[in-house]
């Protein structure tokens, strides 16, 4: 087991949060090795006195699709024997991930890094902003993971996921969605002209 974990602000969507800070959680998780509780040097400025220690500069956050450096610190939760045997954090990643592509209308939207995600919905906060009565403010999410990508989808309506002529309806759930295919939020890809094309190259 793994363990990285941050604290801040938060959007919340039935039983789902999204934002910066559950990205960098998921960017925490990545660093993290076998064994290790990894979090920031804010959070652990927030923590009531523990024995941490920095490990690293890594690109730890999200701003606007690009990394900043921040300081790695580890919870040492362990006899000092076991710490001082631990590799450390991971290294940044060796090769490049399949990049997901979203393209909607005129407008083009790359994700690259590990754990990136993007909320789709017709609330201005969102990373792509369908103005439709049939999408809710935030409808569904779309993540990369790996290399794969996912939907999940937060509305009542559900999300229309068409993949190779077929139409699967997703409600309160997440499916992976393979190297190409559509979105339609609330209505099927058929019905609507507000289409999101996806890619995975």
């Amino acid at each position: 087991m793994r363990i990285g974990f941050h604290s801040g602000p938060v959007i919340q969507r039935d039983n789902d949060v999204f934002g910066d800070t559950v990205n960098l959680a998921a960017r925490l998780v990545d660093q993290a090795q076998k064994g290790q509780i990894v979090t920031s040097h804010q959070t652990v400025q927030q923590l009531s006195p523990a024995a941490a220690r920095v490990l690293a500069q890594a690109v730890l956050d999200h701003d606007q699709g690009q990394g900043r450096q921040g300081e790695l610190c580890e919870l040492e939760w362990r006899p000092v024997s076991d710490a001082i045997n631990d590799p450390g954090p991971r290294p940044e990643a060796r090769s490049a991930a399949a990049a997901l592509r979203l393209s909607y209308r005129d407008l083009r939207l790359v994700r690259r890094r590990q754990n990136d995600s993007i909320v789709i919905g017709r609330d201005a906060s969102c990373g792509l902003v369908i103005a439709s009565q049939n999408v809710s403010p935030l409808h569904c999410t779309i993540e990369r993971r790996h290399d794969s990508s996912c939907s999940r989808n937060h509305s009542t309506n559900g999300t229309f996921v068409t993949v190779e002529a077929t139409a699967i309806l997703l409600r309160r759930e997440a499916m992976p969605l393979g190297t190409h295919g559509c979105l339609a939020l609330g209505e099927a890809c058929a019905e609507t002209a507000e289409v999101v094309a996806y890619f995975l190259d």
